[in-house]
């Protein structure tokens, strides 16, 4: 995915100023780069602005408790003593905490940072971060960082934190380079120097603070970046979701999934349509052999129930009993109340092929054994009305054979 960075420049004043740009490749290889308006600069996948250190106040101060719906709208009012302007005319962006329970914040003029925004969208260019220029300066355990091209630069201190600094040579340290070492004690052994120019400057030699020359030259163009700089497009700046980011990665992934969801209906759908095709196989053929055996004449509403009863007709006419007779029921239960556990029959009532009873049974266990046991012998067993006692339980059961 290629990359398009900015370099926001304080001396920039609006959409017709130049500003430095650079375009790096899926290896992070600059292949372009120039100084031109934001108009005439190429396109890439992504936008990254890179901002003078000199546009951003870089504090840590001591928060109070503040609501995340309000942090936006209380930050500006935290530092207005700190600032020369109005609070509500700067942009506060919070950072990390420090060791000490500090919030590293990132103070920006706001009027200006919404008139480059407004600029990059009039060009069509999406800006996705904006980094403070020091944030991309490596910093190792106990030193500080600082690019400097002989008169000017910037410094970095860990939890990106940072500042610009100015005035100095190579005899004599910037002033606000010298009060941030006073002001840090024994908590940096050291400074690293890297060289901004096309030709390293000599290294610089101050006195009361060691150096560190560094052979390789910092570049914000190919400087590398990581998840955890603090990005000053924050609140209302914030960019918004872009899903076209994404696209190319998830397509793929949503095409299989559209995929095997269809294969999926048109599996379950030719299934219902089988199943629903034999079913009605099935019923004609029930209804084909009910007409052919009764008459044709008569209407079929449901072929297994009135076959059934016909047969129960048919078998009580010629003097033969039927599988849902009282007595054949009654046979048939009683049986398996005689070799199961021991219960006693409260009540009997027979009506329509029904047998209903009420037992008494030591336990569910038993209850459950009954049921089971007559289930067996092709009959149907509904159980209602359980009442469980403690020392016996009470049940209503509904008797039936296994086609009523």
């Amino acid at each position: 995915m290629s990359q398009l960075r900015i370099y926001f420049s304080s001396d920039w004043h609006d959409a017709a100023s130049d500003c430095a740009w650079a375009v790096l490749d899926d290896a992070r290889a600059i292949v372009q780069m120039g100084t031109n308006a934001l108009a005439s600069m190429p396109k890439a996948d992504e936008c990254i602005v890179v901002v003078d250190a000199a546009q951003v106040l870089c504090v840590a101060h001591r928060l109070p408790k503040i609501k995340s719906s309000q942090l936006e709208a209380a930050l500006p009012l935290a530092l207005e003593d700190m600032m020369l302007g109005e609070a509500s005319e700067q942009h506060v962006v919070p950072g990390a905490l420090t060791a000490d329970g500090k919030t590293v914040l990132y103070v920006l003029d706001k009027a200006k940072l919404r008139q480059f925004m407004t600029a990059c969208a009039m060009a069509q260019i999406r800006v996705q971060r904006m980094l403070p220029e020091f944030a991309l300066l490596p910093v190792q355990v106990g030193e500080w960082s600082l690019a400097w091209d002989g008169q000017r630069g910037c410094l970095a201190m860990p939890q990106y934190q940072g500042l610009t600094v100015s005035g100095g040579d190579a005899q004599q340290a910037p002033v606000a380079l010298s009060l941030q070492w006073q002001a840090a004690g024994n908590e940096v052994q050291a400074v690293r120097i890297l060289s901004t120019g096309e030709q390293p400057s000599a290294p610089p030699e101050w006195q009361g603070m060691p150096l560190i020359q560094q052979r390789e030259r910092f570049d914000w163009r190919s400087a590398a970046l990581h998840n955890g700089m603090p990005n000053l497009l924050w609140g209302k700046f914030a960019p918004p979701l872009r899903i076209q980011a994404w696209w190319p990665t998830l397509r793929p992934l949503l095409w299989i999934a559209v995929l095997g969801l269809s294969i999926e209906a048109i599996g379950y759908n030719l299934q219902w349509l089988t199943l629903a095709h034999e079913k009605t196989q099935i019923k004609q053929s029930m209804t084909h052999v009910f007409q052919e055996t009764f008459g044709s004449e008569v209407e079929v509403v449901d072929a297994p129930l009135q076959m059934q009863r016909n047969l129960a007709r048919a078998r009580h006419a010629a003097g033969v009993a039927d599988d849902a007779d009282f007595l054949t029921l009654l046979d048939r239960v009683s049986d398996e109340l005689m070799q199961g556990a021991a219960g006693k029959v409260n009540g009997l009532r027979y009506a329509d092929g029904q047998l209903e009873m009420e037992v008494k049974l030591a336990n569910r266990a038993h209850l459950a054994d009954l049921q089971a046991r007559l289930s067996e012998q092709g009959l149907r067993v509904q159980a209602n009305d359980v009442n469980d006692s403690g020392s016996e339980i009470t049940a209503h059961l509904r008797i039936a054979s296994g086609g009523v």
